[in-house]
């Protein structure tokens, strides 16, 4: 599913003829996890009613030419109404030096008739509406074929308008309209099969019927759009980026709002296309000037993080977050919030940052559930402590799929926490819910409870697993404990090399344990070439924080170094506490 970028995300889109989707992701700098919208065409009503296509689908179907205000209607057995002769085309070609009227077989005038009739009924233009009526004569022009009535049909028992709701019938007129090779009656089988709706759920056969409708000379953005969704979701094609961002950008020049944001997001992420987010504001910035509140938010998103091209600038950024929660967007809630607890680019202000944590919570936002139950457990931002009600609101947003709040409930079964019984098995549980959702601390947790045999049984090989996971996705702790195993051989092949990357992150990241397992493997050459000056330099940072032994240790490394090397070795220790300790 698309993993919307800066807004992403990820409420799921309804495909009808104005697409309406929502989609938003959270600060970076909040958590490691992104909150995902899912892109699949969500049920709704068809693509276009009868109403909203005006008189669209009767001029383009069986070449009816807007028969519902033509000003007579002409019997099917009039003078006027019978065929023309097929045209000689040699003589034509003779007569006219070289244009030939194409040999085109007109409509069936029988069908138009019935048509018009049954539109004028339809529409109550013309004559007093009755959808019974106009069921009659659409039944009748689609008997011989129209169709237009068959799109029409499909669609009034689709919907039950006028006539009893029916998805078996509504399949079946769809289906005759489709094979006529129109997008509109094409679109709307694709629909149902997507769903399943008066057929067995297909995606495959959708998706082929979603690439017919696109395929048309009458196609609509919104079927480029539906398109690139199948592609982008490997629903009914192999996934495929490329694909998909290429039917979205051609959604996208025809206007569509919900494909420039989409292919914005794919510029942010480097999905199907090179990473750019200049790109990426260019389209949010046109999808947001229609309205779509996703992009404000990515917009907002930009500004949090600087990047687009833009300055990092929270004050701007609060605006267009205030702007899309007008609409009560959830993320953009949450990151009000967020930006009153924590006091960026405004004064930190614990009571507004409650209200909006609360008016997220209060539309569905499962992440700020999780915040305030965190409030309710530790009575932090002026809340009164209740174990109980943080308990309850962890469980609400577990239902919502919040990572977090698996994470947060095993940690409370891990440690006894909260009114509940310590029960490392359950503990066990939840962190493997958190790690399934991408929460990458309960990654570093699986690690620790196999390490410890809680819950499990002792498997420092799967411990070693968890915490390679962990560490990847930026678990500090993860990073210098998988480096010490790689070091030492525990659950893993031994590999120094391997142990200086993970030493180095972790130590970069601010572990001092890290850093003084660093400095040694300088110091020995141990995965990286000897260096006395990093492991003088590396020693002297965690020496300034406390650590004796660094102090003892650097006191031997010194006294191998020459002078020029000493003033190396601190000019390097200066630019490590500047860049790592402050």
């Amino acid at each position: 599913m698309r993993s919307f970028g800066v807004s992403g995300c990820l409420f799921k889109v309804f495909i009808i003829f104005v697409v309406i989707g929502l989609s938003g992701r959270y600060p970076a700098a909040l958590s490691a996890e992104t909150v995902e919208f899912q892109n699949a065409p969500e049920e709704a009503p068809v693509l276009d009613s009868p109403e909203a296509i005006a008189v669209q689908e009767i001029e383009s179907v069986n070449g009816f030419q807007n028969a519902a205000d033509e000003e007579e209607i002409l019997p099917a057995d009039s003078p006027e109404a019978i065929e023309e002769p097929v045209v000689d085309a040699k003589k034509e070609f003779e007569e006219t030096g070289g244009y030939v009227v194409p040999n085109v077989v007109p409509p069936d005038p029988e069908i138009l008739r019935l048509t018009a009739e049954g539109i004028m009924y339809y529409r109550g233009k013309g004559a007093q509406q009755d959808y019974k009526k106009a069921e009659a004569l659409f039944l009748k022009a689609a008997e011989l074929g129209g169709a237009a009535a068959q799109y029409t049909l499909g669609y009034m028992y689709h919907v039950g308008q006028g006539v009893p709701q029916d998805l078996s019938r509504a399949m079946e007129y769809y289906k005759a309209a489709a094979e006529d090779d129109y997008s509109l009656p094409q679109y709307s089988y694709a629909h149902m099969l997507y769903y399943g709706k008066g057929i067995e759920e297909n995606h495959v056969e959708a998706a082929q019927w979603y690439l017919k409708a696109a395929g048309q000379e009458d196609s609509l953005p919104v079927h480029y759009y539906s398109v690139g969704v199948m592609y982008d979701n490997g629903e009914g094609f192999p996934r495929d980026l490329e694909q998909a961002a290429q039917w979205y950008k051609q959604a996208a020049e025809e206007n569509d709002g919900q494909a420039q944001h989409n292919l914005a997001d794919m510029f942010y992420n480097g999905d199907g296309v090179p990473k750019d987010h200049e790109q990426a504001l260019k389209w949010y910035r046109m999808a947001e000037a229609q309205g779509f509140v996703q992009s404000q938010f990515s917009i907002g998103m930009l500004y949090f993080n600087g990047e687009g091209g833009l300055p990092r600038d929270y004050k701007k950024a609060m605006g267009w977050y205030l702007k899309a929660a007008q609409k009560d967007f959830p993320p953009a809630l949450y990151c009000i919030g967020y930006l009153y607890e924590n006091g960026y680019g405004i004064a930190p202000n614990q009571d507004e940052a409650r209200h909006w944590y609360q008016k997220a919570a209060d539309v569905g936002d499962g992440k700020s559930m999780y915040r305030i139950a965190m409030m309710y457990l530790n009575g932090s931002m002026g809340m009164e402590k209740d174990e109980q009600k943080a308990v309850a609101l962890c469980y609400k947003a577990l239902a919502l799929g919040v990572g977090e709040a698996a994470f947060g409930l095993g940690v409370m079964f891990e440690n006894g926490e909260g009114g509940i019984s310590r029960d490392f098995i359950k503990a066990v549980e939840l962190y493997r819910r958190a790690a399934d959702a991408g929460y990458f601390k309960a990654l570093s947790r699986l690690g620790v409870l196999y390490d410890n045999g809680l819950g499990v049984a002792r498997d420092l090989t799967e411990a070693a697993k968890w915490h390679e996971k962990a560490a990847i996705k930026g678990s500090v702790y993860s990073q210098n404990r998988f480096g010490g195993m790689c070091y030492n051989g525990i659950g893993v092949k031994r590999d120094f090399a391997k142990a200086f990357k993970w030493f180095e992150a972790a130590a970069k990241n601010g572990n001092v344990h890290a850093q003084y397992n660093l400095s040694l493997l300088y110091f020995n050459g141990h995965g990286v070439k000897h260096d006395d000056i990093q492991a003088y330099a590396w020693m002297s940072l965690v020496a300034a924080q406390g650590e004796e032994i660094a102090s003892q240790q650097r006191s031997i490394v010194k006294s191998r170094m020459t002078p020029q090397q000493l003033i190396e070795a601190e000019i390097l220790f200066n630019r490590l506490y500047q860049e790592v300790l402050l």
